[in-house]
C-alpha cells in the first residue's frame, strides 16, 4: 500500500479538525496582529507550494518533449481517481483511453502564458483585497454577522460541475450505455458524474451554517455601535469577502485542474499541470511582499503605530508558531490528497472534518445550571443532517469507485463507512446525553440568598471572637503564627473604645504584606525612598514622634488627598514607629509583579520564633528615624514607573501575576462578538455570580482583557513590575499595592445623607427603577475601545442593545422549574416590572477625535444630579470608575438595593457578602436582567405566559441588612481602626528586630492567656 495514500488524506483531516478547535485561531494570540500573521502564513504556504514542486521535479524520470502530439502530454484533471503523478500521464501510450469520474477523458485546449498570467493577476488582487477586508472584519468583529463561509464548498461542487459537464461518453462496456428514464437522470444527478458532488455540499452547507449561527446566539455585551457605519458596514464586507473567497477558490481551481501550454522553450517547466501549484506558491508569496511593502510605507507614515508593528510579545509568536506550522501542512495534505482522489474530494475532506468538530464542540459546550441556554435537540438535527450529507457523499464515492478502474491503492469502503457513521453518531449521542442542560428545580437567586447568609454569620462569628485583650493575642497567634505587633494593646483598646465588632479577621492585611515580608527591613526602606524619589504621582507621608506629616514635594492638587491621610493617621500616631509611607496619588494600581517573583517572595516569608508566652513584650526600636533614607540622597531611575497611559495592559499588567498555565496566560479572546461561558463557570452558578472575589480574578477570564477600562486603556497608569511598597485606595485583581481605607470615604466627600427635599424613603415607597448616572471616566477611548469599557457597555445594553439577551424565567408547563430564554432587550424591558435609568452625564471624557463623536452619538446625555436625589428610586447600579466607586459606601448606606459590577476591591474586602448585602454583577452583564426580573418580577402586569412574581420582599432584606451592616462594619472609625493595625503590621516589618519585637501580656496576665489557650 504507498503510504501516501493513507498519510496524506489523514494528515488533511486531522490538521483540518485542529484548526477548527479553539486552540490555533479562536484563541489564538496571532490574531493580535492579523497582517502580520497572514503575511508570513503566506509566505510559509507560498514556500512550501514550491519547494515541494521542485523536490517533486527531480525525482521524475525525464522525458524529451521536442516531438510529440500536441494532446499527449495534456495531464488529468485533478478529479482523476489514479495514483500517479499528473506529469506521468504523459508516459501513457497515445490510443489509452483516460477515464475520469465525469466518463470518458476529452481533452482540453491548453492555456497560453498570458490567459494563466491574467488568472494569477486576478488571484494577486483578490488574494489582497480579501486581505484588507478580513483585517476590517477582524478589528471590527463586534459587528459582524453569520458568516457564509460555509457556503464555499457549496460554490465550489457547483462550479466543478460546470467544469465537468455531465454529458458523458460512456465506453462499450459501461453500464451507462443504456436509455435512462427520468428517475435514472435524478439518480444519477444525485450519485452520479460531476454533479453528485452538490447534494452533500448543500446539505454540509446548511447544517454548518445553523450550527455557526447556534453556536453564536449568545453575544457578549461588547458594543457594536449604531452611531457609525460599522453596524452595517462590517456584515457588507463579510458578503463582499465570501465573493472573493469565491472567486479565489475558482482561479485556484483553474489553476490546479488545467494545464499550461508552452509556446517556445521556456526555462521554466509550464507544460504540465503540477507547475501549476508553483505558479500558486509564487502568488502566495507575492501577495505577501505586497503586505511586507505596505508595512514599510505605514511604518515612517503613521508613528503612532510604529511600537505595535515592531513589538512581538512571546505569546504572539507561539501563536503564530502554530498557524505558520498547521496552515502549510494543510496546503501540502490537500494538494497531495488532490492528486490521488481529486480536488472536490479533498475539498469535501477539509469541510467534513471541520464541520464535525464545529458541531461535536457545540454539542460539547459545558452548561452550568442550564447556563447558556442550547438548543441541543437543534443541534442533533445538524449533526443527523451533517451525516446524512457525508453518507451521500460516501456512497457516491462508492459507486464511482465500482465503475471506474481505479489505480489507487487504498479506499474507505463500504463497511469501513459504515462502522465510521456508526462510531459518530454513537458519540454524539453521548455527548448530547452528557451536556443536556435539565431544568431548575429552583431559582438561584434563592440558593445563594440563602449560602450567603450562612456565609455572613459565620464570617461574622469568627471576625469576633476576642472578648478581652487575652483573647485577641491568643486568636492573633492561632491565625498568623507569630506574636502581635509592638503596641497591640494600644490598638485593641483604641478598637474597643470604639465599638468595633471587626477585632480577629484582618486578613486583607496579611494578604496584602505577604509579598514584602521576604525582603529585609533595610531593603524596604530603600525601596521606600527610590518610589518617592521617583516623583511620579506618588506622595510621601512621614511619621516621627508621634507626628504624621506631608513631604513637601507633594503638589498642590494632590495636597487635600494627602492632608486627609495624615488626619487619619494622627488619631492615632503616638504609638506608631518612626517611618515613611509612599502613597499612591493616581485612581488606577500601581504595581503588578510577574508570577515567578511574586510566588518568590510569597514562599520565602520572614520565619518568627515561636511563640512563648514567657517572653516579655518588645516595642519598636528606637533608632529607627535615622534610617529611613532621605530622597534626595536616592539616584532616581527616571523609568522606575512605565507609562502605559491608553496602552492595552492586561497581558502586561493584568494577568502577569497569573501561573503561566491559566487561561489568561495562554488564551486570547480575541472575539470580542462571542460570549465567553466558560469564563464564568468558576465564580457562577448558571449566570449569577457566586464567589464575588473569584470574579475579578483575571486568570481564568481572558476575555477580561476588552471588558474593562483599566485593561483596554487606562487614563494614567504608571506601573511597575518591581516588589515595592505603594499604599493605594484600591487595586485590581493581579496587583499588590497594599491598600488602606480611601480619604475620600474618610472625609465625607460623598457623603449619604438626606433632606426634606430630597427624602430617602423606605424600600418599598421608592420608584421601582433600576438607577444609574455616570461619566466616562472609566479609561481613556482611544480606537474605539470605548466599546468595551463597562460603563459604556451598561448603558448601551439599558439604551441601545438591538441582540438578544438571556433571562431566567419560569417554564410554560407551570412546573415550577425555570429555563434561560433569549429574547430581544425591548421586550424584556417592556416585560420587566422594573424599570430602567440608566444614562450617562456629558460631556464625553478622556477621549479624542472620532472617539469623542462617536459616543456623543451612541448615547446622548443625561442632566447631572446630586447625590440624594438617588435615594428615589429602589434599585441602584454602582461600578468602576477609573478604580474604584467612591459612592458604594454611601449607597449602601440608603434604603436601597445596591446592584454592583467591579474589578477594584478596597480594604473591607471580606466585611460585606455578596447576595446578602448586595447584588453582585458579572462584568459581562449577561445576568441584570435575570436579576431584575427575579426582584421586580417580570410580566405580571400583561399576565405573559411566563409571568414571574417580583421577589420584592428579598430585595427589601437585602436592602436593610446592607445599611445595617454597613453602619457596624464601614464607618469612619472602622477606617482608622483598620489603618492603626496596617501601619502597626508595616512598622514591624520595617523594624530591624522584627523576629524579636512584639506585643506579649505581661506576667500578671498570662493566667487568662493561659485560661484563654485551654478553652
Amino acid at each position: 500500500m504507498d503510504r501516501r495514500a493513507l498519510f496524506f488524506p489523514c494528515g488533511l483531516v486531522l490538521a483540518s479538525a485542529y484548526l477548527t478547535t479553539p486552540a490555533p485561531v479562536d484563541y489564538s494570540f496571532a490574531l493580535d496582529k492579523p497582517l502580520h500573521t497572514t503575511a508570513l502564513v503566506l509566505l510559509l504556504t507560498g514556500l512550501v507550494l514550491v519547494a515541494v514542486e521542485a523536490w517533486s521535479s527531480r525525482r521524475r524520470p525525464h522525458h524529451h518533449h521536442h516531438h510529440h502530439h500536441p494532446h499527449q502530454h495534456q495531464p488529468l484533471s485533478t478529479t482523476t481517481y489514479v495514483a500517479f503523478a499528473l506529469n506521468n500521464v504523459q508516459t501513457r501510450h497515445p490510443g489509452e483511453e483516460i477515464w475520469t469520474e465525469a466518463g470518458l477523458h476529452v481533452p482540453r485546449r491548453p492555456w497560453g502564458l498570458r490567459a494563466v498570467g491574467a488568472l494569477l493577476a486576478v488571484l494577486l488582487f483578490a488574494i489582497c483585497g480579501r486581505i484588507a477586508i478580513f483585517y476590517r472584519v477582524t478589528t471590527n468583529v463586534e459587528c459582524t454577522g453569520p458568516s457564509p463561509l460555509a457556503f464555499l464548498p457549496l460554490v465550489v461542487a457547483l462550479y466543478h460541475s460546470l467544469r465537468h459537464p455531465s454529458q458523458r461518453q460512456y465506453p462499450a462496456w459501461s453500464a451507462d450505455t443504456r436509455m435512462r428514464s427520468p428517475l435514472d437522470r435524478v439518480f444519477g444527478f444525485v450519485f452520479n458524474g460531476s454533479t453528485r458532488y452538490i447534494i452533500p455540499s448543500l446539505l454540509l452547507a446548511i447544517s454548518t451554517f445553523l450550527v455557526s449561527i447556534k453556536s453564536t446566539t449568545l453575544r457578549s455585551s461588547y458594543i457594536c455601535p449604531i452611531a457609525n457605519s460599522d453596524a452595517t458596514a462590517v456584515p457588507s464586507l463579510q458578503f463582499v469577502g465570501f465573493l472573493l473567497d469565491c472567486l479565489i477558490l475558482q482561479v485556484l481551481y483553474r489553476l490546479v485542474d488545467d494545464g499550461v501550454s508552452e509556446p517556445d522553450d521556456w526555462s521554466i517547466l509550464l507544460q504540465d499541470g503540477t507547475s501549476n501549484h508553483v505558479l500558486v506558491g509564487m502568488t502566495f508569496i507575492a501577495s505577501s511582499l505586497v503586505l511586507v511593502v505596505a508595512g514599510i510605507i505605514i511604518y515612517p507614515a503613521m508613528p503612532e503605530h510604529r511600537e505595535w508593528m515592531l513589538s512581538f510579545s512571546s505569546d504572539y509568536l507561539l501563536g503564530l508558531l502554530r498557524l505558520s506550522l498547521m496552515i502549510p501542512f494543510t496546503t501540502l495534505c490537500f494538494v497531495k490528497s488532490a492528486r490521488l482522489y481529486g480536488v472536490m474530494s479533498s475539498v469535501l475532506t477539509v469541510a467534513f472534518s471541520s464541520a464535525y468538530i464545529g458541531v461535536l464542540r457545540a454539542l460539547a459546550t459545558g452548561v452550568s445550571h442550564a447556563f447558556p441556554p442550547k438548543s441541543t435537540v437543534g443541534l442533533v438535527l445538524c449533526f443527523t443532517l451533517l451525516t446524512i450529507a457525508l453518507i451521500i457523499h460516501l456512497l457516491t464515492d462508492t459507486n464511482i469507485e465500482t465503475r471506474i478502474r481505479s489505480k489507487v491503492p487504498f479506499r474507505l469502503g463500504r463497511n469501513q463507512s459504515a462502522t465510521f457513521i456508526v462510531l459518530l453518531i454513537a458519540f454524539s449521542i453521548g455527548v448530547v446525553v452528557y451536556r443536556r442542560p435539565g431544568p431548575l428545580l429552583e431559582h438561584p437567586i434563592t440558593t445563594l440568598i440563602d449560602i450567603a447568609s450562612v456565609q455572613h454569620d459565620k464570617w461574622a462569628s469568627q471576625a469576633h471572637r476576642s472578648n478581652s485583650l487575652a483573647e485577641a493575642v491568643v486568636h492573633y497567634r492561632q491565625r498568623y503564627s507569630r506574636d502581635p505587633p509592638p503596641n497591640f494593646d494600644k490598638w485593641y483598646n483604641f478598637a474597643v473604645n470604639r465599638n468595633s465588632i471587626v477585632i480577629d479577621d484582618y486578613d486583607n492585611i496579611e494578604q496584602d504584606l505577604a509579598p514584602f515580608s521576604s525582603f529585609n527591613p533595610d531593603d524596604l526602606r530603600l525601596r521606600t525612598a527610590t518610589v518617592l524619589a521617583t516623583r511620579q504621582a506618588v506622595g510621601g507621608i512621614r511619621i516621627r514622634d508621634g507626628n504624621a506629616d506631608v513631604f513637601e514635594n507633594v503638589e498642590e492638587a494632590h495636597r487635600e488627598t494627602m492632608d486627609s491621610v495624615a488626619t487619619m493617621i494622627q488619631k492615632f500616631a503616638e504609638f506608631l514607629p518612626d517611618m515613611d509611607l509612599a502613597i499612591n496619588l493616581q485612581d488606577e494600581s500601581r504595581v503588578a509583579v510577574p508570577y515567578e517573583r511574586l510566588q518568590d517572595a510569597l514562599d520565602n516569608p520572614q520565619p518568627y520564633p515561636v511563640s512563648d508566652s514567657t517572653r516579655s513584650a518588645k516595642g519598636f526600636s528606637a533608632d529607627r528615624a535615622d534610617k529611613w533614607l532621605h530622597i534626595d540622597r536616592v539616584r532616581t531611575d527616571p523609568h522606575f514607573f512605565e507609562n502605559a497611559q491608553t496602552k492595552p495592559v492586561f497581558e502586561t499588567y493584568g494577568s502577569i501575576a497569573c501561573p503561566p498555565d491559566s487561561r489568561a496566560r495562554k488564551e486570547r479572546h480575541w472575539n470580542t462578538k462571542t460570549f465567553c461561558h466558560t469564563c464564568t463557570q468558576e465564580h457562577s452558578i448558571g449566570a449569577f455570580v457566586s464567589n464575588w472575589t473569584l470574579s475579578a480574578d483575571p486568570c481564568h477570564q481572558p476575555d477580561l482583557a476588552n471588558l474593562h477600562g483599566m485593561h483596554l486603556s487606562p487614563s494614567n497608569l504608571m506601573g511597575t513590575h518591581d516588589i515595592v511598597p505603594i499604599f493605594s485606595q484600591s487595586r485590581a485583581p493581579g496587583f499588590v499595592d497594599i491598600r488602606y481605607p480611601s480619604p475620600r470615604y474618610y472625609t465625607d466627600k460623598n457623603k449619604y445623607g438626606f433632606d426634606e427635599k430630597s427624602p430617602d424613603p423606605r424600600f418599598i415607597d421608592k420608584l421601582d427603577v433600576l438607577f444609574w448616572r455616570g461619566t466616562t471616566t472609566e479609561g481613556a477611548t482611544t480606537y474605539g475601545t470605548w466599546k468595551g469599557m463597562l460603563r459604556q457597555r451598561l448603558v448601551h445594553l439599558l439604551n441601545n442593545e438591538t441582540s438578544r439577551q438571556p433571562i431566567l424565567l419560569p417554564k410554560t408547563d407551570h412546573s415550577g422549574h425555570f429555563e434561560y430564554m433569549l429574547k430581544r432587550t425591548n421586550d424584556i424591558k417592556r416585560l420587566l416590572e422594573t424599570k430602567t435609568d440608566v444614562r450617562l452625564i456629558g460631556p464625553i471624557a478622556r477621549c479624542a477625535g472620532a472617539d469623542c463623536i462617536d459616543q456623543t452619538r451612541e448615547f446622548g446625555f443625561a442632566d447631572p444630579i446630586d447625590l440624594r436625589q438617588h435615594w428615589r428610586y429602589r434599585y441602584l447600579f454602582d461600578t468602576d470608575g477609573a478604580a474604584f466607586s467612591t459612592r458604594f459606601i454611601p449607597f449602601l448606606q440608603s434604603n436601597s438595593v445596591v446592584f454592583k459590577a467591579a474589578l477594584f476591591r478596597e480594604w473591607y474586602e471580606g466585611r460585606l457578602t455578596a447576595w446578602k448585602h448586595f447584588v453582585p454583577v458579572d462584568i459581562r452583564l449577561h445576568d441584570l436582567f435575570s436579576s431584575l426580573a427575579y426582584f421586580g418580577g417580570y410580566g405580571v402586569e400583561e399576565r405573559n405566559k411566563r409571568m414571574m412574581e417580583g421577589h420584592v420582599k428579598a430585595a427589601e432584606k437585602i436592602a436593610r441588612d446592607g445599611k445595617v451592616w454597613t453602619e457596624k462594619v464601614l464607618r469612619k472609625e472602622d477606617m482608622e481602626i483598620y489603618m492603626f493595625r496596617l501601619l502597626l503590621e508595616w512598622g514591624r516589618l520595617t523594624d530591624d528586630a522584627r523576629t524579636e519585637v512584639g506585643f506579649r501580656m505581661d506576667k500578671g496576665q498570662r493566667s487568662e492567656e493561659r485560661e484563654v489557650q485551654e478553652l
